[in-house]
């Protein structure tokens, strides 16, 4: 096979080769863009679950702080009643005492159960910040090196043989100054025409009077 015609078959390969490159690139790069979409909706699923888990906790916190203020008043209200000698009143009053302490501590314990699932998702949602940013990084690397693969590959379908580069400038002008050269035969010739002018002085007279002739016909 002639280097042309090997050369051609070389190049013509690497560029199917680079382009076979960026479709995988490509594929990569749409589940890449996938994993990220699925990733961006679990972290907005889990910072809805920490806002909720902490509105949670925020409202039992609250509740807990009345029924304190409730518990309190309740209190006041039994000592009122023994002071006043009001047994049953008293009686009703701690026994409802009772049962507000008893909801505090259950309130209590759920609020120790939402500020726990609150640190929980909370975690989550650091993870998948996490690795939404690693996996956007990784995406930008990608498209920047699908980006250089497709870059060559149109390079290669585009100089597929030694003849396609860019010519050097120093060969243009190389080129240029032998065209602007004296081919051989003229450059005889005129060599020729001295040396006849030289042996035969007359004839250089004529010549030149031809010329001034010419010169003087054309001025007119």
């Amino acid at each position: 096979m002639p280097d042309t015609l090997k050369t051609l078959f070389k190049r013509i390969q690497e560029g199917m080769e680079g382009l076979a490159g960026a479709v995988m690139g490509d594929r990569a790069e749409r589940l890449l863009d996938e994993e990220i979409r699925a990733v961006d909706d679990a972290l907005h699923g889990a910072r809805g679950e920490h806002a909720a888990a902490k509105a949670r906790r925020v409202a039992s916190e609250q509740h807990q702080a009345a029924l304190a203020t409730r518990i309190g008043e309740m209190e006041a209200k039994v000592e009122a009643a023994l002071r006043q000698s009001r047994a049953t009143q008293a009686r009703k009053a701690a026994d409802e005492v009772v049962q507000l302490q008893a909801e505090r501590r259950q309130r209590a314990a759920e609020s120790q159960q939402l500020a726990t699932q609150e640190r929980q998702f909370a975690h989550v949602v650091e993870q998948l910040e996490g690795r939404l940013r690693r996996l956007k990084h990784q995406l930008d690397i990608l498209r920047a090196s699908n980006s250089l693969q497709r870059a060559q590959a149109t390079v290669a379908r585009r100089q597929p043989g030694d003849l396609l580069y860019p010519e050097p400038a120093f060969a243009s002008a190389a080129r240029m100054k032998q065209r602007r050269a004296p081919t051989p035969a003229s450059s005889a010739a005129s060599e020729g025409k001295s040396k006849k002018n030289a042996a035969d002085p007359a004839q250089a007279v004529l010549d030149r009077a031809r010329k001034r002739i010419t010169s003087s016909a054309r001025k007119r």
